[in-house]
């Protein structure tokens, strides 16, 4: 038998080990470039406005380009912000994955409870939920972050690569809520220096002008040698009296917005305010303990019960108020203010009475209707409906 030769029979190693290393070397180029999708979607998140506008459409592109990487077909992926306090969850998702109706609220109802039940959540958390899986980003102050995949499309062998993901995920979506709150930090930081301005200085002087006004135009309807002047000074008095209202009010809304009072603490506070400083008797009923609106719709809102409040005490003649807040059964939110004083006759308004007129403006800069009717057997009923959408 013809032996070879020692160099040879050593050479298929030789020829191996180059391919072998080829194929390292190109394992190794599959994950930097999964790497750097992953950076630049961390880069995109934490760089997103306080909307999170585009973060759909960075998951269209983001579940595009994982399916040509992996060849594999695209996942559902989608971002869950859940707020516990105000009980409100949103969902972010491409438009290419539709969720069904029933599909987003059980989503929303189960990632919703267990961010409030107040289990102690865990960064390794995960929830099957039906055909999805949730898995925890991170918790903040304010706030539960998860990421959602659609559980048919995950496969073992792509474990590590949605693993980066996920990390992706957490350091963008995370770096996004800091930027908020610093954000919102600064705007807090200006409400209060803004409100405190206003109480040291305009607020004092309005006080002074509103006294000394109110004094001149009694002076005069009680003097006969000035009843030329009753009609000025009265209107004086009335516009003075209205613009330290309204700085009050300017003052009450920065506390609030500082404080960070939820609604309807807020809306027991305004009552108890004005039960406080006169004999009027009043009742709420507030059926919505947890009130999901938007911080610009909460400040309208308590404007708008401000104000009515305000009218009944001042105007009404009234002994009780009831406030009522409910959600009709169209999913539309109801609040009502209603007194059995002498009604409201429209028709008699004062020209300088701007009251009904702001309450008015402050319901439309937040979608509402506001209207005015007579209450049975007397006085004034004040509802304001803010549609579920």
């Amino acid at each position: 038998m013809k032996s070879w030769p020692h160099w040879f029979t050593r050479s298929e190693p030789s020829i191996q080990h180059p391919l072998k290393q080829i194929g390292a070397l190109q394992q190794q180029l599959f994950i930097s470039k999964f790497e750097l999708l992953c950076t630049q979607l961390e880069l995109k998140l934490a760089g997103l406005d306080a909307e999170l506008s585009g973060l759909p459409e960075h998951l269209v592109e983001l579940e595009q380009q994982i399916a040509v990487m992996l060849d594999a077909p695209p996942t559902l992926l989608g971002c869950v912000l859940c707020y516990p306090f105000s009980q409100e969850c949103f969902i972010y998702h491409s438009y290419q994955q539709q969720l069904s109706r029933s599909e987003l609220k059980m989503i929303q109802q189960n990632l919703l409870n267990y961010a409030a039940s107040g289990a102690d959540l865990e960064p390794v958390v995960e929830l099957n939920l039906s055909s999805y899986q949730a898995r925890l980003l991170f918790t903040g102050q304010e706030i539960v972050v998860w990421r959602l995949y659609g559980i048919q499309t995950l496969k073992e062998k792509h474990h590590h690569f949605y693993q980066l993901l996920d990390q992706a995920l957490q350091r963008g979506l995370q770096a996004w809520v800091e930027q908020q709150q610093k954000i919102r930090g600064t705007l807090l930081q200006e409400r209060r220096e803004v409100a405190a301005e206003l109480h040291d200085s305009i607020a004092q002087i309005l006080g002074f002008l509103r006294l000394k006004s109110a004094q001149l135009n009694q002076q005069c309807k009680q003097q006969q040698q000035y009843a030329e002047l009753r009609s000025t000074t009265e209107e004086l008095a009335s516009y003075t009296h209205y613009a330290y209202q309204q700085t009050r009010e300017l003052i009450t809304a920065s506390r609030l917005a500082y404080q960070e009072l939820d609604f309807a603490s807020a809306l027991k506070k305004v009552v108890h305010e004005f039960e406080h400083y006169s004999g009027v008797s009043f009742e709420l009923d507030n059926r919505v303990p947890q009130l999901k609106v938007t911080a610009k719709q909460s400040v309208q809102l308590l404007y708008i019960i401000r104000e009515s409040l305000s009218n009944v005490v001042r105007h009404s003649h009234a002994s009780i108020a009831k406030i009522r807040v409910e959600h009709l059964a169209s999913g539309a939110l109801q609040m009502s203010v209603e007194d059995n004083g002498r009604g409201l006759d429209l028709s008699q308004k004062r020209n300088d009475s701007f009251g009904l007129e702001i309450m008015h403006e402050r319901a439309e800069r937040i979608g509402a209707e506001l209207c005015f009717k007579a209450n049975q057997p007397q006085g004034t009923c004040v509802i304001l409906k803010l549609s579920a959408h």
